[in-house]
């Protein structure tokens, strides 16, 4: 790593002054559809490429898209491409970055709170493939992170919370000041606070830069950030968020405003995903059930779910297509407490008993 990711993040008051140090005539920006909507004026003057929202759009059609767009534009070597929205963009211009012409410079401005917590730190970019995320990507630092943390004010309620679920996630698996910041700033303190929201953005930044930048690769520390995600990724991908839909198509139900409130959001799985995982550890003995109810107060708080109606044989098909597995096993990240969390092997069939057995509880 021949910089520190911490140097690469940047708190800002202006996306203009920002970018006006960056060259224009080799800039290409990748922005979501609807925060061009809400925050075009930021980015006047600059090449963009346009996508609709959603998790679908991280596929193989749409990174063809933005290459031919890159192509078109005379994007070379010494270009950049900078990603303005939440992690589905910071996801695919990072991908995106670090395939074409075999690797551009890129940078991020985060737009939602989880990206701005979580998805947009740490060099993962990738796509999925159908139903199962993230299946092709690369680990490529960016060049910069930008966080203007006035974004957040267009932010919807339910996408805030589902970034919350994220911050819980650090929080569990850190402790220390973030856990302390959680708990005297409830949801109403920081709502509409700059200052507060920079705090929490700061504070779980940390945590996952400084895992990350003793273990970019995942070869042992880094996957406690999986923490709630073997169980999340399998109910988001029985939710069809990940389920690819034409670009086109996409791209009409976005003008048209549509949406499908139903289908739980990433955070929302990785919350259920991190609360089955505290009850899962409490049954092995590894925890004490005041675990499982301190991390349901926080899910609370952000009226972020708990369970799932899933069935566990549904579950267990997509866990098994997961990347964590390993023959009959898989890396399953246990917390014992907050800041204690730890990565345990755990055969696939017992993960299946627990799930079953929690299901009828």
């Amino acid at each position: 790593m021949s910089i520190s990711i911490k140097q690469t993040l940047h708190f800002i008051d202006s996306p203009e002054e920002f970018l006006a140090d960056i060259a224009v005539q080799n800039t290409m920006l990748l922005i979501d559809e609807n925060v061009l909507k809400l925050h075009g004026k930021h980015v006047e003057g600059f090449n963009s490429i346009t996508i609709p929202s959603g998790e679908s759009q991280k596929r193989m059609e749409v990174v063809e898209y933005i290459i031919a767009a890159l192509l078109d534009a005379g994007i070379d070597r010494n270009g950049t491409l900078i990603g303005i929205g939440g992690g589905v963009v910071t996801d695919l211009a990072g991908f995106v970055a670090s395939v074409y012409l075999r690797g551009i410079n890129f940078g991020f401005f985060p737009t939602t709170l989880l990206a701005m917590c979580d998805a947009s730190i740490g060099g993962k970019n990738g796509i999925n493939f159908g139903a199962f995320k993230n299946m092709v990507g690369t680990i490529t630092q960016p060049n910069f992170i930008a966080f203007y943390p006035a974004f957040l004010s267009t932010l919807p309620n339910r996408e805030f919370n589902s970034g919350m679920a994220e911050v819980i996630k650090h929080a569990v698996i850190n402790g220390g000041e973030l856990q302390k910041f959680l708990q005297g700033n409830e949801r109403t303190a920081l709502l509409g606070n700059p200052e507060k929201l920079k705090a929490l953005c700061q504070l779980a930044a940390e945590v996952k830069v400084t895992v990350v930048e003793k273990d970019e690769r995942e070869a042992g520390l880094r996957k406690r950030l999986n923490l709630g995600h073997t169980i999340g990724h399998a109910i988001e991908a029985l939710n069809d968020l990940t389920a690819p839909v034409g670009f086109l198509q996409a791209r009409a139900e976005s003008k048209a405003n549509t949406s499908v409130t139903s289908k739980k959001t990433h955070g929302e799985c990785v919350a259920i995903g991190m609360v089955l995982a505290a009850r899962i550890a409490v049954r092995k003995g590894l925890a004490k059930e005041q675990l499982v109810e301190e991390i349901i107060a926080y899910c609370n708080a952000y009226d972020l779910p708990i369970k799932t109606e899933i069935k566990p044989e549904l579950l267990m098909e997509k866990i098994l297509k997961d990347k964590k597995r390993k023959s009959a096993e898989i890396d399953f990240i246990m917390p014992h407490s907050f800041g204690d969390v730890r990565i345990m092997s755990l055969e696939l069939k017992e993960l299946e008993n627990h799930l079953k057995e929690m299901a009828n509880e």
